[in-house]
């Protein structure tokens, strides 16, 4: 053996090597990040489980024909994406998804952190659809992060 076939040997064994942690370092990235995925996911389902709101007070105002009612947070975590809220109103058998501009949200107990609601805090919501007195709707609110709570309640009232 000559000293081409030891240059050669040390070339083989370098490129094995780079190859070794390379393969390493990918597999660490991929633990890595598969780590952090569940983390997130966790962290989300645990918002999810400590996430309950209701919704409380509801009234008809029979000069607007509008409904006002009150969505306290009982859970323990805060609430802050209205506008990633969903609204849906049932009456008569039908299902309206009311955007933004078909009611209001107003705090109504904000005493840590101004627009946020948080835990034990409620906010004021007013839909500006016209109901008819004596008609019996449902309104569900589902949150950012797919909370649900409904009521049901007759207009007039």
């Amino acid at each position: 053996m000559g000293l081409d076939t030891v240059i050669v040997a040390f070339f083989v064994v370098g490129t094995i090597l780079v190859v070794a942690g390379t393969l390493t370092m990918g597999t660490n990235n991929l633990v890595e990040s598969s780590f952090h995925g569940y983390v997130s996911a966790h962290q989300t389902m645990m918002d999810r489980l400590q996430t309950r709101i209701e919704i409380r007070n509801i009234a008809f105002n029979v000069s607007t024909n509008h409904a006002s009612f009150t969505v306290a947070n009982t859970g323990e975590t805060k609430l802050y994406n209205f506008d990633h809220w969903d609204v849906l109103l049932v009456k008569n058998g039908q299902v309206s998804y009311l955007d933004n501009s078909q009611y209001t949200i107003t705090p109504d107990v904000d005493i840590i952190n101004p627009g946020i609601l948080d835990p034990h805090e409620s906010v004021k919501m007013e839909l500006l659809v016209d109901l008819e007195s004596n008609e019996s709707f449902i309104v569900k609110i589902i949150t950012e992060n797919g909370i649900v709570s409904s009521a049901e309640h007759e207009a007039g009232e």
